[in-house]
């Protein structure tokens, strides 16, 4: 009896990894892992319409003060041109992140469609859920998509607080106000680094 249960177990234990999935319980899964991609990208969408315009309300300001016939800095100083070249790359970041977060959610529109129509095999491991549902409703650009938002999203958060750091750096005159504005801006970007080096991890892991 105890050699018939250890021999069984190794089987039950490799069973538990693995997920049945029938023509009904496939199309509903999908569907719940579309809705979750679509409220990413819809909060995505909004986030960067924010910063978009928190940028360019930025970037008016900083062209205010770097014109006219008395200007607050050098306008050809180093910093000030990497000022202006960061309030560029801000909005435009934000404007691309939150377009494609518009275009992936269209995009998601029709997979749950898709998913009914074309359900995987009943057996599948758990390590290759993801690849199943990307294999069976998503689009071939949906990789490079996703990670192209993912990046302009980052990139319009990083050149704002670079943003704040530099308008301190060159318009404030107390020392103390440009460090205090640098180590929180520094702060800031902390939790976005470590976004990004998880996801760094699980692609080096593949």
């Amino acid at each position: 009896m105890s050699q018939t249960s250890h021999r069984s177990q190794p089987h039950d234990t490799e069973k538990a990894h693995y997920i049945d999935l029938d023509h009904s319980s496939f199309p509903k899964l999908a569907e719940k892992w579309v809705t979750g991609w679509k409220d990413t990208c819809n909060s995505g969408t909004v986030a960067s319409a924010i910063l978009a315009s928190v940028a360019g309300a930025i970037f008016i300001h900083v062209e205010e003060k770097l014109g006219g016939s008395s200007p607050a800095a050098d306008p050809n100083s180093t910093k000030a041109i990497t000022l202006i070249v960061f309030t560029y790359l801000a909005v435009l970041s934000n404007c691309t992140a939150a377009v494609l977060s518009f275009f992936i959610s269209d995009k998601l529109i029709a997979s749950p469609l898709l998913a009914e129509l074309k359900p995987p095999a009943t057996h599948v491991h758990q390590d290759e859920l993801f690849n199943a549902l990307k294999k069976y409703f998503m689009w071939n650009l949906w990789t490079l998509s996703k990670y192209y938002w993912l990046a302009n999203l980052s990139a319009g958060f990083l050149f704002l607080f670079g943003e704040f750091a530099l308008y301190a750096w060159v318009f404030e005159k107390h020392l103390a106000v440009k460090l205090v504005v640098l180590l929180f801006s520094f702060l800031g970007v902390i939790p976005l680094m470590i976004f990004w080096l998880e996801i760094f991890t699980v692609i080096a892991r593949r």
